[in-house]
């Protein structure tokens, strides 16, 4: 038995926002259209909303707002288009196993630790996109940075290794002070 290869994980869709607001907006025009129906039936008193508001609307004539108004709401409307089809952002990465994902920060994490695993190193941190890794250590003064900063790339990329697509990983040195 093949088993099917679980779907990739991405962000909440962009069209999450409007989607809500536009079913609150529903159900506000369901509770308004459900106390019309309540005052006909008349299971409750009071004054009409909806014929007042439509008999008002009956009687319109063009007026100068209404072309800048039409094109505003094509507008909104593209957008809401584009929102709804516009793909998903990418929020981890692939390892080579089946199936199995890390966010960005723990693949920073992952070049966090693998730096500081490092000879000479004292602090680390990293920061990880889509494409690459970057690594900021410091070290105290009379370490050889720039064979420090070979070692880090190796055993980053090492570090690395079981992820899909290797990241681009970027190194920066820093000296900070006297040994202790």
């Amino acid at each position: 038995m093949s088993e099917k290869p679980s779907k990739k994980p991405v962000a909440s869709p962009t069209a999450a926002v409007p989607a809500v607001l536009f079913a609150l907006l529903l159900i506000g025009a369901g509770v308004v259209l459900g106390r019309e129906a309540l005052l006909k039936l008349g299971a409750l008193d009071g004054s009409e909303w909806v014929g007042p508001a439509a008999t008002h609307l009956d009687g319109l004539t063009a007026q100068s707002w209404m072309l800048p108004g039409g094109i505003a709401a094509v507008v909104v409307g593209f957008i809401l288009v584009f929102v709804a089809v516009r793909p998903r952002r990418r929020t981890h990465r692939a390892l080579t196993e089946q199936d199995v994902w890390l966010r960005k920060s723990d693949v920073a994490a992952v070049a966090r630790a693998a730096a500081l695993d490092n000879v000479g190193v004292d602090s680390a941190t990293a920061k990880a996109g889509n494409k690459k890794v970057t690594v900021a250590a410091s070290t105290v003064t009379g370490t050889d940075t720039s064979a420090l900063k070979s070692s880090i790339v190796t055993s980053v990329d090492d570090a690395l290794r079981p992820l899909a697509s290797a990241p681009k990983v970027r190194t920066r040195v820093r000296t900070t002070g006297q040994a202790s």
